[in-house]
This record gives structure tokens, C-alpha cells and sequence, in this order.
């Protein structure tokens, strides 16, 4: 029996990543697409960017959780050049995007909707928040323990390991069914 170090890490990102974005859903994967939109408004609003920069940026602030597709975020450009909100410059060969005024004035007003918004759903899940970051911080040192074990113990312990988190795992689900 072997446990697979990468199934259980990609499961805490998971939900690391549910929770850092206030999400009280803690199964999805994937940005909407109106996130989407508001990422690559974000990302503009700092500065001028081509579409790899674009992608770059939103990787690197989501702390790696999520990688755009280029599939999304060209199409995606082109959509708010139409829509003027960004405008498109020709740079060494390179389309290069940044903020119009429309586009800035439509990130202040999503952003102050989605503020509004959120200080219902804060008040809301407060007490979800605060549990569900404790047993962030839980899974992540199991996730840490986890890895030491896979690369530095023996099989035996390997072994071992994985039979204690299937026997946590039962017993967490136990709890949940307790109501």
C-alpha cells in the first residue's frame, strides 16, 4: 500500500486556495470567468503588459495555484479591446495591453461591488473561516510530515503512514457524520 504525496498535496492547494479567495465552495478548481476578467484587469492596472506577461502575472499572484491558459486570456484581451475597456500598442512585434479610462473606472466599480459584496459574506463565514484555517494550517503540517516520509522514510514507514492518514481520514468523515 502506497500513498500518493502528490494526490494529498494537490488536495490541500485545493482547498488552500477555496479558502484564501473567500470561497465557501471548497471543490472548485477553476476561476469564472468574470474572475478571469477581473485578474486581467488587475494585472493591467499595474502596468502595460503583453499577453505572456499578462499570464505571468496572474500565476505569480496567485502564488502558483492556478496557471491562465493562453487559450483564455488572448480571447480574452481582444473581448475588452472590443469592449474598450484595454487598448492595444504594437511593440517590438509584440501586442502589447494596458488600462483605458473605461477599463479603470470598471475595475474600481467591480471592485468596490465585490467589497460590498464580501462584507455580507464575512460576517457570514467568520466562524467558517477561522475553522477552516485552522484545519488548513493542520493539513498543510500533515502535508509537510507527509513529504519527509515519502522521500526520507523506509517502505515500512511509508507504510505506516499511509494506514495512520486512511485511519484520520475515516474518522474526520466519522466526525462529519455525527451531524
Amino acid at each position: 500500500m502506497k500513498f500518493d504525496l502528490s494526490e494529498v498535496v494537490d488536495g490541500i492547494r485545493g482547498l488552500v486556495s477555496s479558502a484564501v479567495s473567500g470561497a465557501g465552495n471548497l471543490v472548485k478548481n477553476e476561476p469564472s470567468d468574470s474572475e478571469i476578467r477581473l485578474a486581467v484587469l488587475s494585472v493591467l492596472a499595474g502596468g502595460a503588459k503583453n499577453g505572456k506577461e499578462v499570464i505571468q502575472a496572474i500565476l505569480l499572484s496567485s502564488g502558483g495555484t492556478w496557471t491562465p491558459g493562453a487559450n483564455k486570456i488572448y480571447p480574452l484581451l481582444e473581448v475588452l479591446h472590443d469592449e474598450k475597456l484595454v487598448s492595444i500598442k504594437i511593440e517590438k512585434e509584440l501586442r502589447v495591453y494596458s488600462l483605458t479610462k473605461e477599463g479603470k473606472k470598471f475595475l474600481e466599480e467591480s471592485a468596490a461591488k465585490l467589497k460590498e459584496s464580501e462584507k455580507v459574506t464575512v460576517s457570514a463565514d467568520n466562524n467558517w473561516m477561522k475553522t477552516s484555517s485552522e484545519n488548513l494550517k493542520a493539513g498543510a503540517k500533515l502535508a509537510q510530515a507527509l513529504s519527509q516520509v515519502a522521500q526520507h522514510g523506509t517502505p515500512d514507514q511509508q507504510k505506516r503512514a499511509a494506514e495512520l492518514v486512511d485511519e484520520t481520514r475515516r474518522k474526520v468523515y466519522a466526525i462529519l457524520a455525527e451531524g
